[in-house]
Order: C-alpha cells, then structure tokens, then sequence
C-alpha cells in the first residue's frame, strides 16, 4: 500500500516541492474563482428578485432567504464527508469536476422558478450535489509543501475571495442589463468554465488504494468523522469552524435586507449592497495570503486567535450605524481581519492528520460550516423578524469573542513538519 507520503507527492517538502505543487495550486485557483463567482453571483439581486419578480413582501423575501440558505448548507453537512470519502478512493479531481457540473444544470433551472417551493428544491439538490467542491481543497494540501501549507491555503482562499468580490458585482450589473432570469443562465456558465479549467489546468497524481471495502451510505457519511472520537485537535477545530461560520452564517440573509432597511430604495440596494461585498472582499483577496505567511511565520493558533478576536470586536458595533455610509465603513472594518481564520484553520487540520486523509479531514471541516450555514442563516433570520435586525450583528460579534477566547485555550499550536528549523517560527503562545 502507498506511504502517505507517496500519496501526497511533495507534501512533506521534497526535491522538486517547490516546482509542480504550484502549478497545481494556480489551476485550482483559477477553477475555484470561477465556481465562488457562479455561487455568489445571484447574491445581491436575489432578495430584489423575490420580491420584484416572485411577488413576497419584504418579511416573507427575508424569511425564504434564510430558509434557501439553509435547508441547501444542511445538504452539504450531509453530503461532503460522503464526498470527502469518494475522493480518497477514486480521486478529487473527478470529483470536483462532477460536483461542478451538476450544480451548473440546476442553477440553469433556476430561469424556469415561478414559485420560491421550487427554488428552495432546486437549491438543496445543488447543496448535495455540489458539496463535492471540498476535493479541490484536498487537492492542493496534498502537494504543498507541509511548511508551506499557510500560505498555499491562504492564496487559494483568495480563489474565494476574488470570486467572491466579482460575482456580486457582475451579477447585479447582468441582472440590471438583462433581467433576473437570463441572468441565472450565465450564472451557470461561469460553472462550466470552472469544470472545464479543472479538467485543463489541475493535475493530480493519484494512487488508488490497492483495496475498497463496499459501505452503506450511513457508513461512507460516518466514516470520516470517525477521527473525531480520538483526535482532540480535530475534534476542536470542528467546533471552532462551526462556532465562527455559524455567527458568520447568521448575518447572510440580512446583509441586503439591512441596506433597504437603512432606507436605500429598493431599485438601488442590489447595486449598494455589491460595493460592500466589493470592497470587504477586496481586502480579503490581500489579506488571507498574507495571514498565512504570518502563521507559517509565529504559529497557526496564534492568527486563528487574533483574527477571530479582531472580528468579532468590529462586529458590535454594526448596532449603532444610521447611514448607508457608515454601514460601509463599520463592516469594511470588520471583515478585513476575517480573512486569517479560514487559512490558519486548513492549516491547522493539515498539520494534524496524515497526508492520504486530506479529503476526509476537509470533509470533516466542510461539514462544520455546512451544519453551522444551516442554522445560522435560521437563527439570524429569527432575530432579524423578532428581536430587530441590528441585534444579529451583536450576536454574532459577541459569538465570535467567545470562539476565540475559546481557541486561545483548546487548541494547540502543531510542532513543525519534520527536518523544518523551529526557528522560522516566532516564539510559541
């Protein structure tokens, strides 16, 4: 049977780490940009469209929105260590490949929807079927060097970022120009070129494992939250991701809404709510990268930490704002550290499982932010329509204080990858 480092090519940092791990990392890059620009296009025209084209008022339009945030990331919860595991056995390239495409063909289906019922169908199919994206993760950590791990997480967390930061932008002009639903058509072709760069662009070398045991459904989603039971790193990792993305999670359904709440007209908050999503993810896209040269740097933990506590301090402060304007600046100012936690937490679990698990432990982690994305939209919705729309901002900021006072405790700083000097790191917590 293949080493673990075998599997993993130049995980461990061999000879030729430094060439082929990277043109691996940039095609993935590239191919997961253009899948988070298809998943965030309809972002800031969706609520209008609810209400414009569907015809729900502006609390049901907020209450379906959290529903199809939902009821789609409690699929992924389901379905990505199912996936995570295909991936360890046939391959992750396929399987992104696959997930991708699937989810194209349904989001193109989206221009047919008359009734919220069958968008919120269509979504939980994507979730399922799309919850194969995770592989693509896998991917690049089983070919980066391990001393490298930071900062090739944290440049392919820039791919969502990037995608992320467009994607709004794009689709509020398209859906200005042309209309709503032609616009879900291109949306879905921004999938396909994703797919298609996968297939183009990313190498994997793949060892199949010389021998596969058939499992029951229930087994293959179970199998590889199996660490969990003995693996205490693991085991707070996951909770940490799914503390954090569930605050994160709570303020989705609002974002939009908050800026027609603060009295932009309804034909204008599409475009208004774009810029945010503009300028928090441009400074996201030069952030994460840089967060995970620092955590390759003084330590993991330590970003995870400072990051977490930055945020969550910034976010108090959304209750107060009165104006579109300072609206802007308040959560520019509160993303902006948000960007080292997804870095120093892949690189966390990297350094904590073996090589040839890297598509179970990121299932593993993908799981926790799928189950928290599917209460916190729930949640956040609730407070929104029974407590008042300001309070989710306070809820999340004083949740993400707690999480990281919480790591600062439970989680511990991994010991440098073998025949790596401890010195390029910065003095331990």
């Amino acid at each position: 049977m293949s080493s673990p480092t075998e599997v993993a090519g130049s995980a461990t940092g061999g000879p030729d780490a430094d060439g082929r791990w990277r043109s691996t990392l940039y095609g993935m890059w590239l191919a997961m940009f253009f899948v988070f620009l298809e998943w965030t296009f309809a972002m800031t025209f969706f609520p209008v469209f609810l209400q414009e084209d569907i015809g729900l008022t502006f609390h049901q339009a907020e209450f379906w929105t959290g529903l199809m945030m939902a009821l789609p990331s409690f699929a992924m919860f389901l379905c990505q260590p199912l996936w995570g595991l295909y991936s360890d056995r046939i391959g992750r390239k396929p399987i992104v490949m696959a997930s991708v495409v699937l989810t194209s063909l349904l989001r193109a289906l989206w221009y047919f929807a008359h009734s919220p019922w069958t968008l919120l169908g269509l979504g939980v199919a994507a979730g399922v079927l799309g919850a194969g994206v995770v592989a693509g993760q896998a991917i690049v950590a089983s070919v980066a060097p391990r001393h490298r791990m930071g900062e090739a997480m944290g440049f392919l967390q820039t791919s969502m970022t990037v995608g992320f930061l467009i994607g709004p932008v794009v689709g509020q002009a398209c859906a200005g120009v042309i209309g709503a639903r032609p616009t879900f058509l291109i949306q879905s072709v921004f999938a396909l070129v994703g797919a298609l760069t996968v297939g183009l662009a990313v190498k994997e070398k793949f060892t199949p494992p010389e021998s596969t045991q058939a499992v029951s459904f229930a087994a293959a989603v179970t199998r590889d939250l199996r660490p969990l039971v003995g693996n205490r790193q693991l085991q707070v990792l996951w909770v940490m991701a799914f503390v954090v993305f569930f605050g994160f999670s709570s303020m989705w359904p609002i974002l939009t809404y908050f800026v027609q709440y603060l009295g932009v007209p309804l034909n204008r908050v599409a475009a208004y709510a774009a810029y945010v999503m503009f300028i928090t993810g441009s400074l996201q896209t030069v952030l994460a990268p840089l967060f995970g040269r620092l955590g390759d740097r003084v330590g993991h933990k330590r970003v995870m930490v400072g990051s977490t506590a930055a945020c969550g301090l910034a976010l108090i402060p959304h209750y107060f704002v009165q104006t579109y304007g300072q609206f802007f600046l308040v959560r520019t100012l509160s993303t902006a550290p948000g960007a080292g936690i997804n870095p120093s937490t892949s690189a966390l679990v990297a350094r904590t499982m073996p090589a040839a698990r890297y598509g179970g432990a990121y299932g593993v982690l993908a799981s926790a932010r799928a189950l928290a994305g599917s209460i916190g939209p729930l949640v956040g919705g609730s407070l929104a329509a029974f407590v008042g729309i300001r309070w989710v901002f306070v809820w999340t900021g004083v949740l993400t204080l707690l999480a990281s006072a919480w790591a600062a405790r439970a989680v511990k700083e991994p010991p440098p990858p073998q025949g790596e000097p401890d010195e390029n790191r910065g003095a331990g917590p």
